[in-house]
Order: C-alpha cells, then structure tokens, then sequence
C-alpha cells in the first residue's frame, strides 16, 4: 500500500491534538509527506530512510542531528502492514520523552491505514461487482470471458442458478444526500450502507451478489427453478421485510425469472423492470411468476418482436377507432381490467350494459375485432394495448 499524502496528513493533524508533539510521516523514499512544520513537506529524511532499510527504529539525539540530514530530534518507527514496512512515522523531541507517545502515534497510524486498505480492497471488490453485474444483465458474446474472469476474482459461482430483481432505491439515496450532502463519497458510502443493510437483515445471502447501479438496487438472487414461484415469494416478504426493519420502509422491487444460463440473465432482468414499471412506484414486491404481469410481459414482447410487423394492420386500424372514438380508451381499459367481463366492465365504467354493447359494436364495425365474445380477439387487443404502451 502507498500512503497518501492527503491521508498523511490527516493522521499527522489528529496526532498533534494527541501528543502536542511535531509529527511527521515519511513514505518509503524517507520523502515527508504529512507534516506539521510545512517548511518540511517533501524534504528527505535520513533517518527515515534508515527505518525502511533495516526496518527498525531509530532515534536521534541532538548530537546525531548532523548524520541524518532532514531529521531533528527524536524517535522514528517503521509503519508496517501486512508485514511490510509501508512508511516512518517521526515525533519530535527528546527520544526519552517521545518514546512512549510515538509508539502509541504508530499503533493508531497502522490501524488508521489498516481501514484504509480494507475499505479500498472492498470498493475494489464493489466495482468488480458492478462491472460483473452490467455484463451479466447487459448480454453479449463478448463478455463472456470477462464475466467468467470476474466471478472468479468475486468468488461467485456462476453455475448456481440465480434471479434477477431490481428496486428502485432513488428516493433513499436522495434522502442520504439531503442529510449529508450530494458528493460522490455520500453517494459511494449510502450505497455500501444499503448493502450492508441488506445483508445484515437477511434480504441478501452469501450466494448473491447485490450493487447499485443508476439508483436501482440489482439483485442477482440464488434461486433453485423447483418451486421457484413460492420461493421468489418467500424471498420478496423477506426483502421488504429487511427494509423496513432497517428503517428504509416500503421499496418496490419487480423480480424476473430464474436463469439457468448466462445467456438467461438478460431475459430475467428485462423481467425484473418490467415488474417494477407496472408497480408504478407503489412499495410492493412483484415477480414475473404473477399470473397477470406474466401474460401482460408475454404480449408485450410479442408486440415488440417479429409479430409486430402481423399485428400493424390491426394497429392501424385500432388507432383510427380511438381517435375517433376517444370513449373506447376508457372502455377498454375497464374491460381489460375486468378480464373482458362485460356487465363487471359496464358497472365500473359507471353505464348501462346496452351503452357497452353500443360501443363494442362500434369497435367491432371498426376494427373486426369483438374480444368480448371471442377469446382470439381479446388476445390480440391486449398484444395491441401492450404494444402502444398502454
């Protein structure tokens, strides 16, 4: 590890409120590089760079100023972390006086920088993460080595059959930044708090991996395929459960399918968003295996893929009915809330079943299609509806 010299000098400006001693930190060349005296900043220090030679202390009395150009007075100790000398940390003063207090400098300076170097091995380990998660979700022939090179770095078996989830967490972390600003360490220490959370509170296993990417909490959750509707339920209570419990509240939260391959994860994924849309920010937890989001995700990738191209002369005419019979929006949307049910679509549109029949008429005069009374039509209207983003 390199010591920073902007870390450094945070460990030499706490010291001096402790000791009220001069403090200095000196890297590996015996450079200065954290100082109370700034005159010194920079400057060579012999004495420094005989403690990273022989990684041992070594203490300057008023008669060996002259051998240790840079020095003065005082004790000088070896830094070392993970058994290797990292940098000096020097108190000034009579070695007799100083001993005591640079040793106690030393113990927190190595503790300060053992932190230090955990929380970069676990940024580290979280932008691995990220990078590894995008690739998944993302698709492509092209990742799959590098996807393969990091789950390996990330200790993830990539066989283990996971899915995808997505919540949107965009509101907890604009509340972080309101409280304690927006910069990007908030930003970088709100999404490690909201990990951290999650797996302290069960909402998270060993076996998944979780980032934040763009204000969506991602999910990649290990999830056996036998009885996975109920077990994605299980799991979705458990989630919002850990939220709340962790005092975030209600989260919504949309669930895929589970992959059984890497090229499965992109597909669980796009289920995951779809889920979340239709909770239209409502806190709740859905999967792709509820029966209505299912159905409604299935026409809309038909809609969207080569059926599309079958369908445009119905969509045509189907935009032609609703220009000029804006009414049929709204009956449509109650019969399609109302499985296609005409007197339960008649009774919340608020009319007379006669006035529904008026206006299916129409539709059908219009379009050929009646998905009142024939199942085909009704199948299609909503691969239509699902299509135009209704």
């Amino acid at each position: 590890m390199i010591i920073p010299d902007t870390l450094a000098q945070h460990i030499v400006d706490s010291a001096q409120g402790i000791i009220r001693c001069n403090v200095n930190i000196m890297d590996r060349e015996g450079v200065i590089i954290g100082t109370a005296q700034p005159e010194r900043y920079r400057t060579f220090h012999k004495g420094a760079r005989d403690v990273i030679e022989s990684g041992l202390a070594v203490e300057i009395r008023p008669a060996d100023v002259d051998r240790y150009p840079g020095a003065l007075q005082g004790v000088n100790l070896p830094i070392a972390l993970e058994g290797q000398v990292i940098g000096v940390i020097g108190v000034t003063g009579d070695p007799e006086t100083v001993r005591g207090p640079a040793r106690l400098i030393k113990m927190i300076t190595e503790l300060i920088l053992e932190r230090e170097l955990t929380h970069q091995e676990m940024q580290s380990r979280q932008r691995l993460a990220e990078q590894f998660v995008e690739m998944l979700v993302g698709g492509g022939e092209q990742y799959r080595r590098r996807i393969t090179r990091a789950a390996k770095s990330l200790n993830v078996d990539i066989d283990v059959p996971r899915l995808a989830a997505v919540a949107d967490v965009s509101a907890l972390l604009r509340g972080f930044s309101s409280e304690y600003g927006a910069s990007e360490l908030v930003l970088e220490r709100s999404s490690e708090a909201i990990l951290e959370g999650l797996a302290s509170c069960g909402g998270t296993g060993p076996e998944d991996v979780a980032v934040i990417l763009d204000g969506r909490l991602v999910i990649l959750k290990a999830m056996e395929e036998k009885n996975c509707a109920s077990g994605v339920s299980a799991w979705g209570e458990r989630l919002m459960g850990a939220f709340e419990a962790w005092g975030v509240g209600k989260v919504a939260c949309g669930a895929g399918a589970v992959a059984l391959s890497l090229d499965e994860y992109p597909l669980s994924y796009r289920q995951a968003r779809y889920c979340l849309r239709a909770l239209e920010g409502r806190g709740a937890f859905r999967s792709i295996h509820d029966s209505a989001l299912c159905a409604g995700y299935m026409l809309e990738q038909v809609s969207a893929g080569p059926a599309a191209m079958a369908l445009r002369p119905l969509a045509k005419s189907l935009k032609a009915a609703l220009e000029k019979k804006p009414e049929l929006r709204e009956t449509l949307s109650a019969l399609t809330a109302n499985n296609f049910e005409s007197e339960q679509a008649a009774f919340a549109l608020g009319i007379h079943r006669n006035t529904l029949a008026y206006r299916m008429a129409r539709l059908r005069d219009m379009t050929g299609l009646d998905p009142a009374k024939r199942l085909d039509d009704a199948v299609l209207l909503k691969a239509l509806l699902a299509g135009s983003g209704r």
